[in-house]
């Protein structure tokens, strides 16, 4: 597998301190623009429900409104929860966000990581879930490949639908599946996704090295999801906060990853269930560990998480907790002018 080094952008699309949603959307807009002038792969955006870790509840939306103020910049949602769409409706969103970005669409498929989300919608629990993610995927690919859907399974049925809309890449745009298991990445791999992996950062290389061990294994072989991929993204996400000097980014950071971790964990504590994740900023077992200093330390930090890792894909998060859009932009700038480049120069 012959590896680039890619840098793009992820983004929870947290609630603003202010209740000032509009404000908010506006700095995404402004900091996907920026994105999109300095050369990033892709802007990827969660999907969360009835949190304020997201005000993302439709990522279509802001996915296309990103598209109109980039040109080059890839979008994408990491992930479409499956089980809380219409497969129908999903598929022609998709097919619109592929059309409207003249094919510069990117796709995550997950089920919905919280259980407590999933009851919105009616899931009765993780078994009704997992089976509603993949008939709708199943759907999604039928689709594809159709002029007119017909369909019958548990949850859905669909008899000569027709089919007006196909996405702009062939046969649809790279998918996406974050993962955070040996168990899952079995079937990430064996069809070729591109991944994030939610783990530790000691742990991501034995699961990076398992993906490639697989990935090389079933290549060739026939019914692939993500065959029209030539070569995967590993993905690490990683909180970077960088100022003129290294206590101000420190100071930053650290106030911004704390108000984050509180949101990751807003839903457990109001239904009394344990935390998921471990979120000290420098802990060795936090999955969402936090990189703050000047550009050159930072830079350092970087390149040995990716050494250590051994990702192919930086997803930075800029933008996150209660950081001041003009401080989220003023650290993406010193990124992408000081970081980026020397990141690209060493790794590509």
């Amino acid at each position: 597998m012959k590896e680039t080094l890619r840098v793009g952008i992820f983004d929870w699309i947290e609630a603003p301190q202010n209740g000032k949603a509009a404000e908010l959307y506006a700095h995404k807009l402004e900091l996907a623009a920026a994105a999109d002038k300095a050369g990033l792969h892709a802007y990827l955006i969660a999907e969360h429900q009835g949190t304020p870790l997201s005000i993302n509840a439709q990522p279509s939306v802001l996915l296309s409104a990103m598209i109109q103020r980039t040109s080059r910049l890839r979008v994408g949602a990491l992930t479409f929860c499956l089980p809380w769409y219409n497969p129908y409706r999903l598929y022609n969103e998709v097919c619109m966000l592929d059309q409207l970005s003249r094919g510069r669409l990117e796709m995550g498929v997950g089920r919905g990581v919280s259980p407590i989300e999933s009851k919105i919608f009616g899931l009765s629990g993780i078994e009704e879930s997992r089976d509603k993610y993949r008939e709708t995927l199943e759907i999604f690919f039928a689709a594809c490949r159709s002029e007119s859907l017909t369909y019958q399974g548990k949850y859905y049925r669909y008899e000569d639908a027709e089919l007006h809309l196909k996405p702009y890449q062939k046969p649809y745009p790279p998918l996406w599946f974050p993962t955070s298991n040996r168990e899952s990445i079995e079937f990430t791999a064996r069809h070729g996704y591109h991944t994030a992996v939610l783990a530790p950062i000691s742990e991501c290389k034995a699961l990076f090295d398992q993906y490639r061990e697989l990935w090389e294994k079933h290549k060739n072989d026939s019914g692939r999801h993500n065959a029209h991929v030539a070569t995967p993204f590993l993905a690490k996400t990683q909180h970077l906060v960088i100022a003129e000097t290294d206590a101000e980014a420190k100071r930053l950071g650290e106030q911004a990853h704390s108000k984050w971790a509180s949101r990751i964990h807003h839903l457990v504590h109001k239904f009394g269930r344990p935390e998921h994740h471990k979120t000290d900023p420098y802990a060795a077992d936090t999955v969402q560990p936090l990189v703050t200093g000047t550009p050159r330390t930072v830079l350092e930090k970087v390149a040995e998480m990716l050494r250590v890792t051994s990702a192919n894909y930086l997803l930075g998060i800029f933008s996150f907790g209660d950081l001041a859009p003009e401080h989220a932009m003023r650290s993406f700038e010193l990124f992408s002018k000081e970081v980026m480049p020397v990141l690209l120069a060493k790794e590509g």
